[in-house]
């Protein structure tokens, strides 16, 4: 009697790949939406690159229960996320992935001052490349949104969220990886004022407040050409030591509606970063304890004072 003799199938199976093995790179594109390999190296923090494609159902006649027809994907879109460093070239500017970095997050590069703008034609769009031990996912037309926490002394953290158009992951090996090799800004021996008084701080947290929004081209591959910032609503948020009324009136400027100018200015020992902010509004206060000195957990709105001013930093040798 005959019988059935079963096939075996050899596969070759890659080895297990590490996830400590990954590197980003970064890049100001020529053309929004169009992708160029990136060359600027980052040193990241909590990275994730994944595709956020809208899935369509399609359930068929309804004849069957379950799922009839595949589905399809809608716009190609995708999101990276990442923390990095504060840091200075080693000179008298930022860091040139930092700097990229903020390009793409509305902000207009002029020298070593970055400015908010209101020109969309203006605003620069990245791609971004991220290896992971042997696979090479990305983004192109990528926008974001920013902000930057702090806190006793440490490391002055930005972080990022770009939105851009998802590329396929490809095989491809690890690159070199060259960053820069500027000093880390940390929350110390710098300046802390609030309409020029010196205010103590322990932590602080700024977000920009960026909205990223796909701009939609059916004559696109995936359906977006690129992503763009269309509003922001800066913020900042700290907590400074309690005053008399009499020394710094927190709750009677609230009341008011008054603005205040605060200036943060921090170093890595060869350059700083000045960021200033001249019209803070306090939209929600409330009194606060550490470690037993009583303090005011602020919010503050950053309002523009004369044109596109709400917040702007500057880099320069200490």
């Amino acid at each position: 009697m005959g019988g059935i003799k079963a096939r075996r199938i050899k596969m070759t199976l890659s080895a297990p790949r590490a996830t400590r093995k990954t590197v980003i790179k970064v890049k100001i594109e020529t053309n929004k939406g169009t992708k160029v390999e990136a060359d600027q190296a980052l040193i990241v923090d909590d990275l994730e690159i994944l595709p956020v494609i809208p899935y369509e159902p399609r359930n068929g006649t309804g004849l069957y229960l379950g799922n009839e027809r595949a589905g399809t994907l809608g716009a190609r879109a995708g999101k990276c996320t990442f923390k990095t460093e504060l840091r200075g070239n080693g000179s008298s500017g930022l860091d040139a992935g930092v700097a990229i970095l903020l390009q793409a997050c509305g902000l207009v590069k002029s020298s070593e001052a970055y400015a908010m703008h209101s020109v969309i034609a203006n605003q620069k769009t990245i791609s971004i490349d991220v290896w992971d031990d042997g696979k090479k996912k990305g983004l192109a037309g990528a926008s974001g949104e920013w902000g930057l926490d702090f806190e006793n002394g440490g490391r002055v953290m930005l972080s990022f969220e770009f939105s851009g158009i998802w590329q396929p992951p490809i095989d491809d090996a690890l690159p070199t990886w060259t960053p820069g090799t500027g000093g880390v800004m940390r929350a110390q021996s710098g300046t802390f004022t609030i309409d020029a008084n010196a205010i103590k701080i322990a932590k602080g947290s700024f977000k920009m407040g960026c909205k990223v929004a796909p701009e939609y081209s059916v004559a696109a591959v995936g359906g977006i050409a690129c992503y763009i910032i269309t509003d922001f609503d800066p913020s900042l948020t700290v907590d400074p030591e309690a005053d008399l009324v009499a020394g710094y009136d927190f709750y009677g400027k609230h009341l008011a509606g008054t603005t205040a100018a605060i200036v943060l200015v921090v170093n890595d020992g060869t350059v700083k970063a000045t960021f200033t902010i001249p019209a803070a509004q306090i939209k929600d206060i409330k009194s606060g304890d550490r470690d037993g000195i009583e303090i005011e957990d602020v919010t503050y709105q950053l309002n523009h004072s004369s044109g596109n001013d709400a917040m702007g930093i500057v880099a320069a040798a200490v």
